[in-house]
């Protein structure tokens, strides 16, 4: 029996003994937090069990198509404890918030399924592969290996999160594995019109504005092998822009020709969201590690505790010529 079966038993063993099953993940919600957590919730109805999403953010339009979203509670409604909590796609738990946190502490048992190698196991049973390319991907691995059939809805769900979060298999985190898996969710029927067009062919105007407004901003450094781009507050509230229209901003600007960082710095009320792309020469990690962040070697983020962005802005590009030496 290998390491991820042994695990996958261990996991099996704890939803049977389970009736009232939580599953969250991180706050900002993208693809392969709503695949995992909806192919997540989809099984376990279909084995029978209680499940509710966890959910304490607002979820983007584009994925707004996903099964299972019915499911979703938000935390301050729920005050009973659950026999058995699922965090999928989040490396500790300070990234699901403290509200999330709070019902993850008071649960009898706990689950941690992720793939960033940053992930500091905080759960009962921890299910990590920080060479898995996306959370979907491990989770469809498990369920094979537990002979867990899917379905539609569970197939489609994982195959967002695997195409979301490879940036539609681009990226060099992918292997041959990882495209036998995407296939063998064709089996089930998924409708890849579908998912292609919520998520790659739907960007709203106020999107499409905030992209063109912070395209204006930005900024080149060390021979045009750095850019920055920024989001400010009042950018948002000019768009008329939801929190999700500032995704897919820096990998515009990573694509490029001559970037090998893009950098993203979104303005929020109490602080800088760091982003951070690449293409082949930089660790992201590296540098979102002197942020208080973490991520992927090509796509990392952080939070600088301050509301300076010409500061911020000279700080990050300090730490980046490093890694471009």
């Amino acid at each position: 029996m290998n390491k991820l079966d042994s695990f996958s038993c261990e996991f099996k063993e704890l939803i049977d003994r389970s009736e009232k099953i939580a599953v969250a993940s991180h706050l900002n919600p993208d693809g392969d937090n709503l695949g995992s957590v909806t192919a997540m919730v989809g099984m376990l109805k279909k084995l029978g069990k209680e499940a509710i999403f966890v959910l304490d953010d607002i979820i983007p339009n584009s994925f707004k198509f996903l099964p299972n979203l019915g499911s979703a509670k938000n935390p301050r409604d729920l005050r009973e404890d659950f026999d058995l909590f699922i965090a999928l796609d989040s490396s500790d738990l300070n990234r699901m918030g403290p509200n999330v946190s709070r019902i993850f502490k008071n649960s009898k048992k706990t689950i941690n399924i992720d793939h960033h190698f940053s992930n500091d196991n905080f759960a009962s049973l921890n299910i990590v592969d920080d060479k898995s390319p996306a959370t979907c991907e491990l989770l469809a691995r498990i369920f094979e290996s537990l002979d867990f059939e899917l379905n539609k809805n569970i197939a489609t769900s994982l195959f967002t999160g695997i195409s979301t979060d490879t940036g539609s298999f681009k990226y060099d985190s992918i292997n041959s594995n990882t495209f036998i898996i995407a296939s063998e969710l064709f089996k089930y029927d998924i409708n890849i019109n579908e998912i292609t067009v919520n998520i790659y062919q739907s960007r709203t105007k106020s999107k499409t504005d905030l992209l063109i407004k912070s395209m204006n901003s930005i900024e080149y450094f060390c021979d045009n092998k750095i850019a920055v781009v920024y989001v400010t507050k009042d950018d948002m509230t000019k768009t008329n822009a939801e929190k999700s229209d500032a995704d897919g901003i820096v990998e515009f600007v990573r694509d490029i020709d001559t970037v090998e960082l893009a950098v993203l710095l979104k303005e929020k009320d109490d602080c800088i969201r760091l982003s951070l792309r690449s293409k082949s020469k930089i660790d992201c990690t590296k540098i979102a590690s002197q942020f208080n962040g973490g991520g992927h070697v090509r796509a990392s983020g952080g939070t600088i505790n301050h509301l300076n962005l010409e500061k911020a802005k000279n700080d990050v590009i300090e730490v980046a010529k490093k890694q471009l030496l």
